[in-house]
């Protein structure tokens, strides 16, 4: 189903309110508070209203304002406490002698790790810091005791400051062997384990592991013994922070995981109470006349508001992912919450069907580049064509596949023309153009089987019809939405967050009488009754509206057709229906119908899941043990119970969700997770593996996951025939052939990316460590800190050479800044420094926008000069790097030479560039698209249907034929597979944005080129999700219509859809060019037979049950509605195969070509043209 071709191209869309007039946005805010007054006053403070009234903020600090609320505030309290607290443990003398040397770590940690998370969230990080870190201490203990066995020269009796002073007398060359070997292990376990998570809570523990395992093993050579306790000036301040985190995130204003997971939720619905009034404004607007540029710009921004719920749906599961292990005192469950992410998903998901309708009928999108001038947008030009094709009647949908065809085609040959007459003409080679045959096709098409003189009327009268059917449900479902979001926002404060538990019960205890008591509990009482009546009568008015709309007000868009039949209704038979005389019938194209059929079932799927979320809150607010609070912990009902629980845990700990703030900004330059292009992650998770417990209905349900042979499924959808096969050997006869292929399976494992990339980490670890493995240089590199440039070598490496040279530009201008910064601070309060950390830097830290990679490194460095100054001024410790500028400029030279090195290194084999990732990313999730799109088309077929359908011809099966597909676990996995690959493609565009910093001989990246396959994949991913939902509600006789219709139980045209997927897919994984001529383009297939408005096609053998003949009964039936809908959808995934073809080939270029076939020569598929100039282009749409 086609949206629009800018919807995910366009950069953010400017405010909704600039699109609106006064009393529109006046309307806005009055529906999103029309709810109780206890969640009215959490939503603006007061002081900020203030703020905002009396002070205008710059455009460079914005984000102030932005972040201004109390939600936020006390999140930047809490962390500046516990950075404060840090800083007194580290300026107390006493203290910061039994910590350590390393005790200015206290300072870096308050800033690479706050507890800015609910407390599980900074538990689990810290838990994994400290245990990380341990096992690197442990693992340098065990070098340490190996390398000592390899000591010549070993004396006890040395004291450490004499050891450490020595000039090198005591580092040998077998011992030092040994830790260089231990070194690059450690390192690329550790740097594997980074890069193979990604951002989250592992990021920081193997930082800090790499600290300790350097610092360890380095200092080691100086050491003429095994001095094991040296981990301990790394491990103590560490432990110490990780104390203060986890007490500051229980202590000081506590937030439960399930509070934030509300605020979450309640983030997904507050755009899409934007976008419903943006609905209401855009159904009153005339899309055509004087109303083209309003109309556009209130496309644009339903675009930028659906957009951000969306984006709300990714910190959304990472709230989710912790829930099950919660425990908390709390009137719900934290398991009453788990329904809702899946909910939210499938309402956003609904909210981008909504949008489509819009732009099928804008008036301003791309034209074809040849078509004839008109006085303005929307206006036809030329006249109908005067001989249409019999085939190709009429199309069931707009598209305009050709504007991308020939844009390039043309643009490609004007500018080799204007090269060749230019002075440069010789020294300049011009891209072949591509995709011609594909353009000769569709320029027939556009000519002469999309052509409508009468679009622009047709589409406001229908535009019109749609608004009057559509106004009053819309209207609801505005109410409902600012309804679920006012609760979700409110829960918190309604649910008490644990200082207002204790604040309440003290006071109730000490100050307050049984009176005052009882009047609190009868005020909440009345409250509570207030907010569940209100709730339940925006329930019951959506349902009320809802069955109206489907009984009656949809009714209104089939009016122009229905006006059309003869006065006795009599039907229109299929052959009268093919050759309907259009000029002296007026009978409208069956493609406006199914435009307004697109909206409508959209949003009577978007109206029953805002129906499903109100009775779930409903189920919430009124259970009897949902009224008090109580502590939850979770159950286990079963063995089996314990088991899921118990891989739930494992999965906990060895899988991420990108988890963290370093990964939730997504600015540009920000370093992302380095993850495997040949598959698509988390998948399996959300297969409905785990135990999921419905506290509202008291039901336990395990889920039955494909688990089996990665070999056996296609990238991991269980199909149950297709194997994929070893090219180069035969399956295993016996049990050696069986370990032998295991054993081959994990070597080959051993040379993916994230392997290499840490071996060759290690490598460079391993050479910067050379000056301390040499007598000469080790005490000039222990006594300058060289440690600090190895480990920020560490940091700075990274899979991809764009990363790589990121965080070499970012990390020097940081360090530069933050040594400035620091050294300034020092000088002027250095005998006030405990009061450094007290004020604005945490909130600066944590709302300042840009990567946060480069914010980190700035505010670490600086507090890395504050500390090292102080500590060597007040305290007299070995190798002290001195104070001030001593600090600061030793700081920023190793720092430079480290992310030099990196960066240096980085050209080395095996190199990897993001430009080969990109390309290798996308070829995976075009396979996985195929993959998908067969498990939708078979999903009739399976057992599920198989239990619910059986033959629908059969009269003896009563209603069997009558039941609808539902949900089941095959649609499950489905919608999980999407899912994923929606996530993939958005790291996918949120990481291009750092190719731009690899250096390419060959010349600038196809950014555009690239941007079109992200986009195409993204809209064929939400065309599948709408065609799933379709075949879901749709009837079995009306499901089988439907793949007949559209050709999808053809073998002959599935073989050429499925082979296109896999000639895409293929060419973008190995590069190589695409033949000339393919089965595209597809939609030309996919109309080999005209349908029109009928069902069953004249010349159909099988009719399913279903009326051959249209009447005003099969227009008027729901089921045809979604019929219509799926027909839609199923041309929105052919013509996007299409124009993903002609994207691909744009990429890697053409081959094979045949001179004379489809150019007007021998061959030629075109049809009779003349006298038929180019028409408007309005009906190309869909």
């Amino acid at each position: 189903m086609p949206e629009s071709e800018k919807q995910l191209r366009a950069p953010r869309p400017p405010a909704i309110h600039t699109h609106f007039s006064k009393s529109e946005n006046q309307n806005v805010i009055d529906n999103s508070t029309s709810t109780s007054s206890t969640s009215r006053k959490h939503e603006i403070p007061r002081k900020t209203r203030m703020i905002q009234l009396k002070w205008q903020w710059p455009s460079s600090l914005a984000w102030v304002p932005a972040n201004w609320s109390w939600m936020k505030i006390r999140l930047a309290l809490r962390c500046a406490i516990a950075a404060w607290i840090s800083s007194v443990l580290f300026v107390i003398p006493a203290v910061q002698v039994w910590i350590g040397q390393a005790s200015f770590l206290l300072l870096i940690a308050a800033f690479l790790s706050p507890p800015i998370d609910p407390f599980l969230a900074v538990l689990e990080r810290e838990v994994l810091i400290s245990l990380f870190v341990a096992a690197t201490w442990a693992f340098a203990c065990l070098g340490m005791f190996l390398a000592n066995l390899a000591r010549t020269n070993l004396d006890t009796s040395v004291s450490i400051q004499t050891a450490l002073f020595s000039n090198g007398q005591y580092v040998e060359a077998a011992p030092s062997a040994i830790l260089a070997i231990f070194i690059f292990i450690g390192t690329a376990i550790l740097l594997y384990i980074r890069v193979h998570q990604g951002p989250g809570p592992y990021l920081f523990a193997t930082l800090f592991s790499c600290i300790c395992l350097i610092t360890n093993l380095t200092t080691a050579v100086l050491v003429p013994y095994p001095y094991y306790v040296l981990g301990r000036a790394i491990f103590i301040p560490l432990v110490f922070h990780s104390i203060i985190s986890i007490l500051a995130s229980i202590i000081l204003f506590p937030e439960s995981l399930s509070n934030n997971f509300t605020k979450r939720v309640a983030a997904v619905f507050t755009p899409l109470q934007k976008a419903t009034a943006i609905h209401l404004t855009l159904l009153r607007t005339t899309p055509g006349g004087d109303c083209v540029e309003e109309f556009k710009r209130h496309i644009d921004s339903l675009a930028g508001v659906v957009a951000q719920s969306e984006a709300a749906l990714g910190p959304l599961a990472q709230a989710a992912r912790l829930l099950p292990s919660e425990v908390v005192y709390s009137r719900y469950s934290p398991r009453d919450w788990r329904p809702l992410q899946d909910l939210a998903r499938r309402v956003a998901v609904r909210a981008n069907g909504m949008s489509i309708y819009f732009t099928l009928i804008d008036p301003t999108r791309e034209r074809f580049p040849i078509t004839p001038a008109t006085t303005r947008p929307g206006t036809p030009a030329g006249t109908s064509p005067s001989t249409p094709v019999e085939r190709h009647s009429e199309p069931p949908h707009h598209h305009h596949l050709s504007n991308l065809l020939h844009r390039a085609h043309l643009h490609n040959s004007n500018r080799f023309h204007h090269r060749a007459s230019s002075s440069y003409g010789n020294r300049h080679t011009s891209h072949a153009p591509v995709g011609v045959f594909e353009s000769q096709r569709y320029l027939d098409l556009e000519a002469h089987v999309w052509h409508d003189p009468r679009t622009e009327s047709h589409t406001t009268q229908t535009h019109n019809l749609l608004q009057e059917s559509c106004t009053p449900l819309l209207e609801q479902c505005q109410s409902a939405t600012a309804c679920l979001q006012s609760w979700f926002a409110g829960a918190a404060a309604r649910d008490g967050t644990s200082w207002r538990l204790v604040k309440g019960i003290l006071s109730s205890a000490l100050l307050s009488t049984a009176a005052q008591i009882e009047r609190r509990e009868n005020a909440k009482q009345l409250e509570w009754e207030k907010r569940v009546s209100e709730i339940r009568s925006v329930r019951e008015k959506l349902e009320e509206e809802l069955i109206r709309f489907r009984t009656v007000a949809r009714m209104n868009v089939v009016k122009p057709y229905t006006d059309a039949l003869d006065p006795v209704d009599s039907p229109i038979s299929a052959e009268d229906s093919n050759h309907w005389n259009y000029e002296y019938n007026q009978l409208p194209s069956h493609r406006y119908l199914f435009n307004c059929y697109v909206y409508q079932y959209h949003l009577m799927r978007f109206a029953d899941m805002l129906g499903e979320l109100l009775d779930h809150v409903i189920r919430l607010e009124t259970r009897p043990e949902r009224r008090h609070r109580r502590v939850w912990t979770p159950k286990f009902h079963n063995l089996a119970s314990v088991t899921v629980f118990l891989e739930w845990i494992k999965g906990v700990w060895t899988d991420n969700d990108n988890v963290g703030r370093s990964a939730s900004s997504g600015a540009e330059g920000e370093e992302g997770e380095e993850e495997d292009p040949d598959r698509v992650q988390h998948v399996d998770r959300d297969r409905r593996r785990d135990v999921e417990l419905d506290e509202l209905s008291d039901e336990t349900r395990v889920g039955n996951g494909v688990v089996g042979d990665e070999e056996d499924n296609m990238y991991g959808m269980g199909l149950p025939y297709p194997k994929r096969r070893d090219p180069d050997a035969l399956p295993p006869s016996n049990v050696a052939e069986l370990m032998g292929r295991w054993t081959y399976k994990r070597i080959v494992g051993l040379t993916t990316g994230n392997a290499l990339y840490a071996v060759k980490a290690g490598v460079l670890t391993t050479l910067m460590c050379i000056p301390f493995f040499i007598p000469g240089s080790a005490q000039f590199a222990y006594n300058n800190r060289f440690l600090w440039g190895i480990v920020m070598a560490q940091l700075t490496s990274a899979r991809f050479r764009g990363d790589t040279t990121f965080g070499f530009l970012t990390r020097i201008f940081s360090t530069f800044l933050g040594g400035g910064v620091g050294l300034c601070i020092y000088v002027r309060r250095r005998r006030s420094i405990k009061r450094l950390r007290t004020h604005s830097e945490p909130f600066s830290q944590l709302y300042i926008p840009g990567p946060p990679m480069r914010i980190l490194i700035f505010f670490v460095t600086t507090v890395l000069v504050i500390g090292y100054s102080y500590q060597d001024q007040f305290q007299a410790l070995p190798s002290s790097p001195g104070v001030g500028w001593s600090v600061a400029w030793r700081r920023f030279l190793l720092v430079a030479c480290g992310v030099f090195a990196a960066f240096i290194f980085s050209f080395f084999p095996p190199a990897f560039t993001l430009r080969r990732y990109q390309r290798t990313a996308l070829a995976t999730t075009c396979a996985e698209l195929g993959v998908i799109y067969c498990a939708v088309l078979s999903l009739p077929y399976s057992s599920s249907l198989g239990q619910g359908g059986g033959n629908t011809n059969d009269t003896s099966n009563g209603d069997l034929g009558k039941q609808t597909l539902g949900h089941s676990e095959e649609t499950h996995a489905i919608v999980a597979r999407l899912i994923a690959i929606r996530s993939k493609l958005g790291r996918l565009k949120t990481g291009k944005v750092n190719v731009k910093y690899e250096i390419s001989l060959r010349g600038k990246w196809p950014e555009e080129r690239y941007h079109t396959l992200f986009d195409l994949q993204m809209q064929i991913s939400y065309s599948l999700s709408h065609l799933l939902s379709v075949i879901e509600h749709l009837e079995p006789a009306w499901t089988r219509a439907l793949l007949s219709r559209t050709r999808f139980t053809d073998p002959n045209f599935q073989g050429d859809v499925l082979a296109v997927i896999s000639m895409i897919s293929t060419s973008l994984r190995t590069g190589s060019p695409l033949p000339q001529i393919t089965p595209c383009p597809l939609v030309d297939r996919f109309m080999l037979k005209y349908h029109g408005l009928n069902v069953i096609h004249k010349e159909a053998e099988e009719d399913y049950g279903l009326p051959r003949t249209l009447t005003r009964e099969t227009l008027e039936n729901e089921q045809y509605l979604m019929f219509c809908v799926g027909v839609s959808t199923a041309f929105g995934i052919v013509s996007r195969l299409d124009r993903l073809m002609v994207a691909a080939k744009e990429i890697v270029g053409e081959q094979y070509h045949i001179q004379g076939i489809g150019f007007g020569g021998f061959g030629s598929v075109t049809t009779k043209r003349e006298g038929v100039p180019l028409g408007s282009r309005t009906s190309t749409r869909m």
